[in-house]
């Protein structure tokens, strides 16, 4: 599981406009980001980094495939 937890989120949707897989949305009850397809995560660190207060925490327990284009 690349994303392991979002605690300590603003509501800020930084993370949210960075994912480039769509991995986290907001819950519009809680105003709270929360991992929505964690399978789809590429381990990017976009969210990470977009994130003002470090509220995501990112493991690489997941074995990641190259993605190699030859054209």
């Amino acid at each position: 599981m690349p994303i392991a937890r979002i605690h300590g989120c603003i509501g800020c949707e930084n993370c949210v406009k960075a994912c480039p897989t769509d991995v986290i949305r907001m819950d519009p009850e809680s105003n709270q980001a929360y991992i929505a397809y964690v399978d789809e995560c590429q381990i990017c660190n976009f969210c990470l980094l977009s994130c003002p207060v470090d509220a995501i925490t990112i493991t690489l327990d997941k074995p990641v495939k190259p993605n190699v284009s030859w054209g």
